[in-house]
C-alpha cells in the first residue's frame, strides 16, 4: 500500500544512522543432539498458555479521549493468546514525570509503560527500566528485529543501552480551512513562515469584511502546559540549530537559531496578531475553534485527522507540512517506546506483552487510529487513508528528539522561555538568557 511504501522509504532514511546492537548470549540455535523427541506431554505443554494466570500492570498516557475504550477492545486478544491479563492505568500527561517518579520508586511499579524520548533515558539511567538489548537480539525476536531500522533504534539508545523498544515516530501537521483560503484568494496551504502570516492576515481581513470579526488566522501551542516546545523546535532545526549540542554537553538556548525561531513565534502573537494571546485559548479550545470554522490554520498532531473526519466538519479542509524557513522544512517530534520495569516480577511475561504491542499487526491497528508513523517497516499506518499516507511520507525529513537523561529538564527551560517571550512582556533575549542559565546549571549537576 502507498503508506507502507512511504514508511519503508522514510524509515530507510532514518536507518542512515548506523547502530550495531551487541549480540548477547548464544545465537539461539540448537544441535540435533540437543533436540529431544517431542512426547505427548511436551506437545501439550507447547499448546498450553505459558503465562496463564499472570497479571501485568500497564501505565500509559493517552493519545486520545477514546484510548481507554480502545484498549478494552484490544487487550482481550492478547489475553486469549497468552493467558496474561493486563491492568491499564492512564497517566495524565501533565503529571507524568511526578507520577512515574513515585511509581518507579515503589516496590510495585508498572510492569510495562509507554515512554517518549523525553523520559525514556531519564528514568532508564536511574535504573527504572530493563535494558532490552539482550532481548531484541534473542531468537524469539529475530524475525521482528530486521524490521526496525538502525536509525530508529539509534535515536533511542543511550550509552549502548536500549531502555525501550521503539513503537512510533511522531510527526506534526498543518490543518487548513480550504473554504476560508478560497474566499480570501489564498491558493495553497502555506509552506513558509512568511506565507503563513500573509495568508492568515488575508483570511482574517476577508472574514471581517463579511462580518465574521472573531475569525483567527493561526494557532499552535506556545505554553508550558500545552507543550509549546513540541510544536516550535522544528523551526529551530529548519535554521540549522538546536537547544543542545550534538554531544549533549552544552546548552544552546541563547543561540541565534533558537532566538530567531522564538522571535517568529512572538511576532505572530504580539506584532502581526494572527495568533491569539497566550491564555486566551488552550490547545483543545483551539481545536474546537478550528472545528467550528473560526480558525484558518492550526498546527497539531496527525491524530486529529480521524477525529476531524468523524466529526464531518462543515467545510473543506486538508493537511500540509509545518512551514519551513529558507527552503528547509523538517519534522520535529518524539519517539514512543515500550519499557519494562527493572523491578518487574513478571519480566518474561512483560516481554511477551511488549512483543505483541510492537507487532506489525498491533502497530498498524494503533496507528491507523492515532496516526503516528510505525517504528517498524512492515506496519501500515494509513489503512488506505490518503492524508495519513501523506503524513507517513513526511518522516523522510524527520529531525526529531534524541533521548538523553537531561533532555526533559532542558526542554522545560526552553518551554518556560518560549512562554515568557510570547507573553509579549519579556524580550526574547532576556527569556532565553534565563533558559541558558537554567539549562547550563542542569547539565553541570551531572
Amino acid at each position: 500500500m502507498k503508506s507502507k511504501n512511504s514508511s519503508r522509504l522514510l524509515l530507510a532514511f532514518l536507518g542512515a544512522t548506523a547502530l550495531v546492537v551487541a549480540a548477547c548470549g548464544s545465537s539461539g540455535e540448537s544441535s540435533t543432539a540437543d533436540t529431544a523427541a517431542v512426547t505427548e506431554d511436551t506437545a501439550a505443554a507447547v499448546d498450553a498458555k505459558p503465562f496463564d494466570g499472570v497479571t501485568l500492570t500497564f501505565g500509559k498516557a493517552p493519545h486520545g479521549e477514546d484510548e481507554k475504550a480502545n484498549w478494552e477492545k484490544w487487550l482481550p486478544a492478547f489475553t486469549e493468546k497468552t493467558g496474561i491479563k493486563v491492568e491499564l492505568t492512564q497517566v495524565p500527561w501533565d503529571q507524568l514525570e511526578a507520577l512515574y517518579t513515585a511509581n518507579f520508586a515503589s516496590d510495585t511499579p508498572y510492569d510495562v509503560t509507554y515512554q517518549t524520548s523525553t523520559h525514556l533515558t531519564l528514568f532508564g539511567d536511574r535504573g527504572a527500566f530493563e535494558d532490552l538489548t539482550p532481548r531484541i537480539n534473542g531468537a524469539d525476536f529475530a524475525s521482528d528485529l530486521k524490521n526496525f531500522p538502525a536509525g530508529v533504534l539509534g535515536a533511542s539508545t543511550y550509552n549502548g543501552k536500549l531502555y525501550g523498544l521503539p513503537f512510533v515516530v511522531g510527526t506534526i501537521a498543518m490543518y487548513a480551512n480550504l473554504d476560508m483560503m478560497k474566499s480570501a484568494g489564498v491558493a495553497t496551504v502555506p509552506t513558509t513562515e512568511e506565507e503563513l502570516v500573509a495568508a492568515s492576515k488575508a483570511i482574517m481581513a476577508d472574514q471581517k469584511s463579511k462580518g465574521n470579526k472573531d475569525v483567527l488566522g493561526f494557532y499552535t501551542p506556545r505554553t508550558v502546559a500545552d507543550y509549546g516546545w513540541y510544536f516550535t523546535l522544528a523551526s529551530v532545526h529548519n535554521r540549522g540549530g538546536d537547544f543542545l549540542s550534538a554531544d549533549g554537553k552544552t546548552a544552546m538556548m541563547d543561540s541565534k537559531e533558537v532566538k530567531d525561531s522564538a522571535q517568529v513565534a512572538v511576532d505572530m502573537i504580539c506584532k502581526d496578531k494572527v495568533q491569539p494571546a497566550n491564555g486566551l485559548y488552550n490547545r483543545e479550545a483551539a481545536i474546537e475553534l478550528f472545528k467550528a470554522g473560526k480558525l484558518a490554520f492550526i498546527l497539531d498532531e496527525p491524530s486529529r485527522v480521524k477525529t476531524f473526519k468523524e466529526a464531518k466538519l462543515p467545510f473543506a479542509w486538508d493537511i500540509g507540512m509545518p512551514v519551513g524557513y529558507n527552503g528547509k522544512a523538517t519534522q520535529f517530534a518524539t519517539t514512543g517506546h515500550w519499557a519494562i520495569s527493572a523491578k518487574s516480577k513478571n519480566a518474561d511475561a512483560a516481554w511477551e506483552f511488549v512483543k505483541w504491542l510492537s507487532s506489525a499487526e498491533f502497530n498498524s491497528t494503533y496507528n491507523q487510529r492515532y496516526a503516528f508513523v510505525p517504528a517498524r517497516l512492515d506496519a501500515d499506518a494509513s489503512g488506505g487513508d490518503e492524508m495519513l499516507a501523506r503524513n507517513a511520507s513526511w518522516v523522510s525529513v524527520w529531525d526529531g528528539l534524541k533521548t538523553s537523561p537531561k533532555v526533559s529538564q532542558l526542554l522545560d527551560e526552553y518551554a518556560k522561555a518560549l512562554e515568557a517571550a510570547t507573553s509579549c512582556k519579556t524580550s526574547v533575549d532576556d527569556a532565553f538568557a534565563a533558559a541558558q542559565k537554567g539549562a547550563t546549571e542542569a547539565l553541570a549537576k551531572g
